[in-house]
C-alpha cells in the first residue's frame, strides 16, 4: 500500500529560514529608522520655516523683529516692572503663529506676580493660569524626545541668533539678528551682511538631568566655569575642552532636576536668558555648551540637535538650510583681543573670527558665506 507523505521543513531548513528573516529585518530596520528621522527632520525644518515667516509678519506689523530680551512692549504692558526683561523673543511671536490665547495670558500672569521661571497659577478669583505650562508644538523638534510633566515649564528647541561674540543675556551689544530691545531694534535694515547670509534661528538640544539613560551628554549638558570673562580676552578653546570621546561632556555639568529651581538648555520657552532661548555662532554645531559660572544668563549655548551630522537653521530671508557640524568655524585656540583704548571685546565690529559659521551668525561683519545646503 502506497503512502503519501506531506513534505515538511527539517530543523536545519527551519533555522535557515529564521536566519534569513532575521537578516532581512536587520537590513530593513535601519532603513525604516532613517526614513522616520528624515520625516522628523523635515518637520523640524518646517517648524523653523514657520517661525522665520512669523518674524517676517511681525516685522511687517511692528517694523522690527521680536527682541531677544528687554522688549519695550512688555515693559509698557507690565508698568515697567515684573521682570519684563526676562520675556523671550518667542513671547512676542505668539500672535503670529496662531497662539493668541497663550499670548493673552502673559500680561495678567506677570501682573499677578508670575515670572517666566515660575509655573504655578496665580490668584484665586479668578485664577490666572500660567502661560509657561503651555506646550507649543511649533517650538519643539520631533527628534528631541525630552519628556515633561503637565505642571512643568515647557521647553523649546528653537533659539535666536545673538551673533559671534560672547555676551551676557542683558548686554546691550549684539552681532546677530536679535537685539536687546532697550538698546535698539533688530530689523532687516540692521542686517548689513544681507538676509540670505545671516542666520535668524537654529536648533538647541534640550538639556536633560544628569545620568538620564539614552542621553547625549555632549549636546544636552552644560559645562560650568569654562568661558573667560565677558568683555575680556576670550577663546573658544576653553569650552571646547569639555568635548570628550563618543559625544560625552568631560566637565562638571549644570544639569539639575526639572523644576522651578533647576535649569537646563532650552527648558523655558518664555525666558530670555541665554541658556533657554539664545545661541552663538562661535563653536560649530553639536559642540559643547558652557557657562561662565552657575548663571543661566552667562551661558554660551552652541547650536545642537539630534539630527545626524548637523543642525537646521533658518536664515533671515526665510529660507531653511542644514548646516553640517564640520563647517569651518575658524581656529578655536584664537584669543579675541581687547581693542586698543577700549575696555572689552563686545565693541568689535569687524569680520567674524570664527570662519564661515561665525560669518553666518554675524549681521554686521561684512563677510560672504558659503558651505551650507538648502533643505
Amino acid at each position: 500500500m502506497k503512502r503519501n507523505f506531506r513534505p515538511a521543513f527539517t530543523l536545519v531548513e527551519l533555522l535557515v529560514v529564521i536566519a534569513i528573516i532575521g537578516i532581512l529585518v536587520g537590513l530593513l530596520l535601519p532603513a525604516v529608522q532613517a526614513a522616520r528621522e528624515a520625516a522628523r527632520r523635515m518637520q523640524c525644518s518646517n517648524n523653523l520655516k514657520q517661525l522665520a515667516l512669523a518674524q517676517h509678519n511681525c516685522h511687517s506689523t511692528n517694523k522690527r523683529f521680536t527682541p531677544s530680551s528687554h522688549d519695550l512692549y512688555w515693559k509698557a504692558q507690565l508698568n515697567n516692572g515684573n521682570a519684563y526683561e526676562r520675556l523671550s523673543y518667542l513671547t512676542g511671536l505668539l500672535p503670529f503663529i496662531e497662539q493668541q490665547a497663550t499670548y493673552n495670558r502673559i500680561a495678567p500672569y506677570e501682573l499677578a506676580g508670575g515670572r517666566p521661571w515660575t509655573v504655578n497659577d496665580r490668584g484665586t478669583n479668578p485664577v490666572v493660569e500660567s502661560p509657561w505650562k503651555s506646550n507649543i508644538p511649533t517650538f519643539r523638534c520631533p527628534s528631541d524626545r525630552v519628556q515633561t510633566q503637565i505642571s512643568d515649564a515647557k521647553p523649546t528647541n528653537y533659539v535666536c541668533n545673538r551673533g559671534d561674540l560672547y555676551l551676557n543675556s542683558g548686554d546691550w551689544e549684539w552681532r546677530g539678528a536679535f537685539s536687546n530691545g532697550e538698546r535698539g531694534a533688530g530689523t532687516f535694515s540692521s542686517i548689513k551682511d544681507g538676509s540670505s547670509n545671516t542666520i535668524m534661528l537654529s536648533e538647541l538640544a534640550i538639556g536633560r538631568t544628569n545620568g538620564t539613560s539614552g542621553g547625549d551628554s555632549l549636546i544636552e549638558g552644560t559645562a560650568r566655569n569654562l568661558i573667560g570673562p565677558v568683555g575680556g580676552a576670550f577663546t573658544p578653546s576653553l569650552c571646547l575642552s569639555a568635548k570628550g570621546p563618543n559625544r560625552t561632556l568631560v566637565a562638571s555639568s549644570l544639569q539639575y532636576t526639572w523644576d522651578d529651581t533647576g535649569w537646563g538648555k532650552g527648558r523655558r520657552w518664555g525666558d530670555s536668558l541665554n541658556a533657554y532661548t539664545c545661541f552663538f555662532t562661535i563653536l560649530p554645531p553639536n559642540g559643547p555648551t558652557c557657562s561662565n559660572d552657575n548663571a543661566e544668563g552667562n551661558a554660551m549655548p552652541t547650536a545642537s540637535s539630534h539630527h545626524t551630522g548637523g543642525v537646521n537653521v533658518a536664515m533671515c530671508d526665510g529660507s531653511v538650510k542644514f548646516v553640517a557640524e564640520t563647517i569651518d568655524a575658524g581656529n578655536p585656540a584664537f584669543v579675541v583681543p581687547v581693542p586698543p583704548n577700549d575696555s572689552n571685546t563686545r565693541h568689535y565690529a569687524g569680520p567674524s573670527y570664527w570662519g564661515v559659521w561665525g560669518a553666518m551668525g554675524s549681521a554686521i561683519g561684512g563677510e560672504t558665506t558659503a558651505g551650507t545646503s538648502d533643505n
